[in-house]
């Protein structure tokens, strides 16, 4: 029995792969009165090379899409972790994965471009820790906030570049009790650290920020929007571009 299926999908498989064949034929032989002097596999090489300009045009108009959406963006404001001047002109608005490679490989960019534009750009961290770096990417994500919760603003970000320098990332980066220490080494309380993180006190906060994130368009990390605050255009750089590609988009917005 298994062998007279094995058989038909053969069999099928050959009629449908022979009935395209046909299809691309005709269709290729239909063409204008001079395709029809082309011979067969030119006429194939011009109708792949068709399609692939359909593609590069679907490819761009996904962009602008995707682009436009980015506008919603919300600004950043005061429940916001800002490095940098606030009243800056330009923000990088990231949205970001602790266990993410591609984030700890780009953590560092944000600050060069606000060192390179000093007074014109700044950088706004939000969460968006992706499903398959869960539990740790929630927790870090919770831990950080508990930081800033009880050591302010620049303790937030030592622990931002604590936990990128110290995991491996790809959600199995580091010991969960190694945030605990981590809280300890930027001069947070331990204690009460350690009850915040288990309160899951800002769970709410980090959805928000990945909702936020998904209404902006953002599928992946890090998911970058380039944004002048003065006249709400923005650029959306998903993924870590290097601080060429960050600091062209600046100088378009500026």
């Amino acid at each position: 029995m298994k062998e007279n299926k094995t058989i038909i999908v053969i069999a099928l498989a050959a009629i449908l792969i022979a009935g395209s064949l046909i299809f691309l034929g005709l269709r290729l032989g239909n063409d204008s009165g001079s395709s029809n002097q082309l011979s067969f596999a030119e006429q194939l090489e011009d109708y792949q090379k068709q399609q692939e300009q359909l593609q590069i045009e679907a490819q761009a108009q996904q962009e602008k899409q995707a682009a436009e959406q980015a506008k919603n963006v919300i600004p950043p404001n005061d429940d916001d972790h800002i490095l940098g001047d606030t009243d800056a002109l330009i923000s990088i608005i990231e949205y970001s994965d602790f266990e993410c490679p591609f984030c700890k490989r780009f953590y560092k960019t944000p600050k060069q471009a606000i060192a390179d534009n000093p007074g014109v750009v700044n950088s706004v961290f939000r969460h968006f820790p992706l499903g398959f770096h869960d539990p740790l990417a929630t927790q870090q994500a919770l831990a950080s906030e508990c930081v800033a919760d009880i050591g302010g603003n620049d303790k937030f970000w030592q622990y931002h570049d604590k936990i990128f320098e110290t995991t491996d990332s790809n959600g199995k980066g580091m010991e969960v009790s190694e945030l605990t220490t981590l809280a300890t080494e930027v001069g947070v309380n331990t204690n009460e650290f350690q009850a915040c993180l288990d309160s899951e006190k800002f769970l709410a906060d980090v959805q928000a920020d990945m909702k936020s994130g998904a209404d902006a368009g953002v599928t992946g990390t890090p998911g970058n929007i380039i944004r002048n605050n003065k006249t709400g255009e923005v650029r959306f750089l998903p993924g870590a571009y290097p601080i060429e590609a960050i600091q062209a988009a600046i100088d378009e917005l500026k």
